[in-house]
């Protein structure tokens, strides 16, 4: 799903090593039990961008479409677990990725056409539109109310970084709402820089945003030992 990123309050850049109460966070590539997890967590983390367009039942919605993306090895989800549950998540996504298929039937079985009809509507105006072939996209990136300012969005957006790099991707990029100041300051702090600006009345109805920027990294692409180039 290659929506625009809308990251809530997480911004601290640390690393998480754990603590007497918990246990250090784990990140992993999304497995496909993980799918209602994600669901609820995109769906709570994101209320901003769900809630106006999926309703009440966002995170069933969300939670069946992912698991048919999950059902897929080489799928773009990543996932921060600790103690044995998601607090995390993020997606990642590249030209060569296959196109979305029956994400419309999928979200209507759960509901109602009328209401996948205006979700995917209001949705296309986040849309980032066709990657170059040396793009990394990051779709989606969420962390749990009680895990934030912890490191999490930080070590997830660095596991993103590490695929991007061993996909043979030369940067990176990303939508964030203007109003997302936190999630603006992590990015920039990750080596992100501004790069176009998008402004939308419809969006603003919508969203509660009057716009978005699109930021973008520069990586340098992993060296393959075997050949010894990059």
């Amino acid at each position: 799903m290659l929506l625009v990123t809308e990251l809530s309050s997480e911004h601290n850049a640390s690393s998480v090593g754990g603590s007497a109460e918990r246990r250090p966070v784990v990140i992993r590539h999304a497995e496909p039990d993980d799918a209602p997890a994600l669901g609820a967590l995109l769906a709570s983390a994101l209320w901003a961008k769900y809630r106006p367009t999926l309703g009440r039942r966002a995170a069933d919605a969300l939670a069946l479409v992912i698991a048919d993306d999950l059902s897929a090895s080489g799928h773009g989800y990543w996932v921060a677990a600790q103690d044995g549950r998601v607090v995390g998540a993020a997606h990642l996504a590249v030209a060569e990725d296959a196109p979305p298929h029956g994400v419309a039937r999928r979200l209507a079985n759960v509901i109602g056409w009328p209401r996948t009809l205006w979700a995917l509507g209001a949705l296309s105006i986040l849309a980032h539109g066709p990657l170059a072939d040396d793009e990394a996209y990051v779709g989606e990136l969420a962390v749990a109310a009680d895990a934030r300012r912890q490191g999490v969005a930080a070590l997830l957006m660095a596991r993103l970084d590490r695929a991007a790099r061993e996909r043979g991707k030369s940067h990176m990029t990303l939508w964030v709402t203007d109003d997302n100041a936190p999630a603006r300051a992590l990015y920039a702090q990750l080596g992100f820089s501004d790069r176009l600006a998008r402004h939308w009345r419809v969006g603003r109805l919508v969203f509660g945003s009057a716009g978005a920027t699109l930021m973008e990294k520069q990586i340098t692409v992993a060296v393959s030992p075997e050949s010894g180039t990059t």
